[in-house]
């Protein structure tokens, strides 16, 4: 592509994700008319020799071009896909990274993707996949990486392939995410986190080992992974997500008051927790959405202060309540007490991205409120975002408007900067905003 504004996405842009026997440039799913489409493959995977830049690059051109001449692609319908200036493909620079390269894992979710129960071992050599595009110089100067699998310590070689990718001084992999079931603990880990170089995502699932054992498979240990959560909150860092995706079987109000109380016991409240649901549904219905509301609440009385809900339950949500609630029904809502100090006024939304672009629109909060303006970390090209000024983090100390942080996957990181910069925390919107 020689025009500088096209169709194209995130991931088209910078993503490879590592499966066991394929590349993928994303794990996104989505609906069109009915169906599941997304985890959109790159090329398969037989040996190290399959996997070179020309290549990668080759088939990201490939959609892009589809994308933008109007043809069939497998990307049609991705709600990610956006309208704007990118790079030229042939001048990309990877910037995410999701190994996913094996299939190994000691649960059976009833809500994850078949190929993680196959127990492949990946058809390469990730270290030397490391090693080939640093010396391609294929990396940008900051990458983003997430583990994932299967479980990511059963991975052969996990703790000599996750030293080096952690310990590696060129790319700086910046943002490090690890994805374990916790159902064994890690001393590799638990260094790391002391370090406060990765964050860590378990999902937990229930509040009974019965229903543990309905929703993951796993038939002992339930209790086992809140001891190993328990070892690994030692130093505090704010860098434990616990994941609880609702199923038809745990998402009854009791067992959500037994996993709260759970919690409790084992001290866990500083986590940053996150409420999702299974990706293969399309919709939620009535009583998966209250119940998600009931779990957000409870969380946040209890004493939870990071909760949030991630990308397959936002848009759901959003679009629930949007369909079955009128404003004034959301307004003498009392799900919604907590919200009304914040009615008519001018609010300061931190983030620019895709979150900050949904809950602008789609919020019952902006239907009672305005932005007043954003702000973003991270220096941007452009100094507008829907139609609003963006300023630099410390423009929030010129004024006491209420902050609204506009960011699931790094709401405590956020959080944490604003407290840095000596700003009330009193003024921060940490309550339900649907």
């Amino acid at each position: 592509m020689k025009k500088n504004k096209f169709y194209s996405c995130e991931d088209l842009q910078g993503s490879i994700y590592f499966g066991p026997d394929a590349l993928r440039h994303c794990c996104q799913r989505f609906f069109v008319n009915g169906k599941m489409e997304g985890d959109v493959e790159i090329l398969k995977v037989k040996s190290d020799n399959d996997i070179n830049v020309e290549s990668i690059i080759s088939e990201k051109k490939k959609i892009i071009e589809g994308l933008n001449n109007n043809k069939k692609t497998p990307c049609d319908g991705c709600p990610k896909l956006q309208f704007k200036k990118w790079t030229n493909i042939e001048k990309i620079k990877i910037n995410k990274i999701s190994i996913e390269a094996h299939s190994k894992c000691n649960a059976r979710c009833s809500y994850c993707s078949e190929m993680f129960y196959g127990g492949l071992n990946p058809n390469y050599d990730l270290n030397k996949m490391l090693s080939k595009f640093k010396k391609l110089n294929f990396f940008d100067k900051n990458v983003a990486i997430t583990w994932g699998g299967g479980e990511p310590v059963l991975l052969k070689n996990f703790k000599n392939i996750f030293k080096n990718f952690i310990d590696s001084k060129y790319p700086k992999f910046q943002d490090i995410r690890v994805y374990s079931n916790s159902i064994i603990y890690s001393e590799l880990i638990h260094k790391y986190l002391d370090q406060n170089k990765i964050i860590l995502t378990t999902s937990t699932d229930a509040g009974t080992q019965e229903t543990y054992q309905k929703v993951r498979g796993v038939k002992k240990g339930f209790l086992k992974i809140f001891e190993n959560l328990k070892k690994y909150n030692t130093k505090k860092n704010g860098n434990i997500i616990i994941k609880y995706i609702l199923t038809s079987d745990n998402y009854k109000n009791k067992e959500i008051d037994s996993f709260v109380n759970l919690i409790r016991k084992y001290k866990l409240l500083n986590c940053d927790f996150e409420i999702s649901t299974d990706y293969k549904f399309e919709n939620l219905d009535l009583e998966k959405s209250l119940s998600m509301v009931y779990f957000y609440n409870s969380l946040s009385k209890a004493g939870a202060k990071f909760i949030h809900f991630d990308d397959h339950v936002r848009k759901r949500l959003f679009k629930f309540f949007k369909e079955n609630f009128s404003i004034k029904q959301m307004e003498e809502s009392k799900m919604f007490n907590n919200l009304r100090k914040y009615f008519d006024k001018d609010i300061i939304v931190w983030g620019t991205g895709k979150y900050a672009d949904e809950i602008i629109k789609n919020s019952f909060l902006f239907k009672k409120s305005k932005v007043a303006y954003y702000v973003d970390g991270i220096k941007r090209k452009h100094n507008n975002f829907v139609s609003k000024k963006v300023y630099a983090p410390n423009k929030i100390l010129t004024s006491d408007n209420p902050i609204l942080i506009a960011s699931s996957t790094y709401w405590q990181q956020i959080y944490g900067k604003i407290l840095d910069l000596g700003v009330d925390k009193k003024r921060v919107i940490n309550t339900l905003v649907i």
